[in-house]
Order: C-alpha cells, then structure tokens, then sequence
C-alpha cells in the first residue's frame, strides 16, 4: 500500500507526514483493513475519539510472536494528525510474547513520537474478528476474556467506553 492510499483509507488530511514506515506492516494492515468493508472508517474515528492531542497511539497485530502489522499515528496540540507511520521492526525484539512485544512497541512510540497515550495490540485471528465486528467493545472484550489483547495505556475516554 502506497502512501498515499492509507492517507485515504484512515481519512486522514492529504498534509499528513507518512514516512519511516516499515513496508511489510504497512502492506499487512492494509490486507487487514482490506477484507472488512468500513473498518478503514471505524478505525480512523476510534483513534480520532481516544488519542489526545499532542499524543500518539499505536495499534499491533502481534503473529507467531512478532509485530505482523502496526500502525502509529501522532496528534498535534490541536487534535488533528500530523503523522503515520509503522513501528520499526529494528527497535522490537522477537520473537516474544504479546506482553513483551507490546510493551517494546510502546516503549519505541514513546521513544520516537511523543507519549502514547493507546496501545492497542491484539493476536492476528482477534485482530481480523475485530475488523470484521459491528460492536467493536464486544470484539476487544472478547479478545480480552481470550487472553488475546494487551490495552495499555488504555486513555480515560476509552476505559469509560469499555466498562
């Protein structure tokens, strides 16, 4: 996936800086927003509700122990997204567990993007369940209860929506 499209496909405004981005994660996540009609959409208004300003979330997919698909998107002090980008393959190690994968990945946002404010990581068959889900909290709930999910940090706005 070029550029280009995942700056149509999450919504974003045409300025948003997409680079450093990690080729394979990137085409991966496409695939994956690719298969459910509207998950592009529901995606870019979730990050839009619970990532703050002048913070950064990073959504992963974490496959047979390693990062298989992420997404980092950072907002400036107005609210409005200045950058997307991938988590960078070189700063995580693997394999690992879905604990410690998520952890580094977090750990590289806030290293190179500001303080992240969601971390969203779910196990690839959950990841593609979520997608495909018209209840997004029952999707991430479900993931959870599975042991399937790591949600950390977890922004207030988004604990509220989940309780």
């Amino acid at each position: 996936m070029r550029a280009e499209n995942l700056v149509q496909a999450l919504r974003l405004r045409s300025d948003v800086e997409i680079s450093g981005a990690d080729g394979e994660q990137l085409s991966n996540a496409a695939r994956l927003l690719l298969k459910a009609p509207g998950a592009d959409k529901d995606i870019a208004e979730g990050v839009r509700a619970f990532v703050p300003e002048s913070s950064s979330a990073v959504v992963g997919v974490i496959h047979e122990g390693a990062l298989w698909a992420s997404l980092v998107v950072t907002a400036d002090r107005s609210g409005s997204f200045m950058s997307a980008t991938t988590v960078d393959p070189e700063g995580i190690r693997f394999p690992g567990d879905m604990a410690s994968v998520s952890s580094e990945a977090v750990a590289w946002v806030n290293a190179h993007h500001g303080p992240c404010a969601l971390g969203l990581f779910f196990d690839k068959p959950y990841a593609e369940a979520f997608v495909d889900a018209s209840d997004k909290a029952a999707a991430i709930r479900a993931a959870s209860a599975a042991g399937r999910l790591v949600l950390s940090p977890v922004p207030p706005a988004l604990a509220l929506a989940l309780a």
